[in-house]
């Protein structure tokens, strides 16, 4: 029995030290934490080493097509943590790092660097990428594989799925978020 327990907690740990859990937000709650929500087109992406050279960094930046909160420039500097440098690539779970030409709803709020750029709410959470159009509707989601959430209510970790949804209701509760 006791190597059987051992066994398990083996295979479990590397799993918890890769993963990422978040407490799940709405997206009023998204709203009512970022300073800046916009709509905005990913228009390419720089990654580079802190200064201590212990972190890697991906600085991408977007042009704003819609601001929604907030006021901002036409061009902003989103930063987020790991990217690849000299072949050495820092990864973390629940990050997503956006290609050229990628659309997305941010969520986002002043970088903690002080540097003028801007880092997403609740990691991922704040990261509503368009997936397309259906039946004349364009669908955004914030879901991403390799996070988790903690419902604190059942005191349960499981997969964050995030939230599918249309754009139009997306922006519909932002804008009543935003007038509350």
């Amino acid at each position: 029995m006791k190597r059987w327990f051992v066994g398990l907690l083996l295979l479990a740990v590397p799993l918890l030290l890769v993963a990422t859990t978040v407490v799940p937000m709405g997206v009023e709650a998204l709203t009512r934490a970022s300073s800046h929500v916009v709509e905005a087109r990913a228009t390419g992406s720089t990654s580079q080493w802190n200064s201590e050279h212990t972190f890697i960094f991906t600085y991408t930046r977007f042009e704003v097509t819609r601001t929604l909160k907030g006021q901002t420039s036409n061009t902003i500097m989103v930063r987020q943590i790991g990217g690849t440098v000299e072949r050495i690539t820092q990864k973390v779970a629940g990050v997503r790092h956006w290609s050229p030409g990628e659309e997305a709803v941010l969520f986002l709020q002043p970088s903690p660097a002080a540097d003028g750029t801007l880092v997403v709410t609740g990691l991922m959470q704040g990261n509503f990428l368009m997936r397309g159009t259906r039946a004349g509707h364009t669908y955004v989601s914030n879901g991403m594989p390799e996070a988790f959430e903690y419902q604190a209510a059942a005191g349960d970790v499981t997969s964050y799925r995030g939230n599918t949804m249309r754009l139009e209701e997306l922006e519909s509760r932002i804008q009543k978020a935003v007038e509350k």
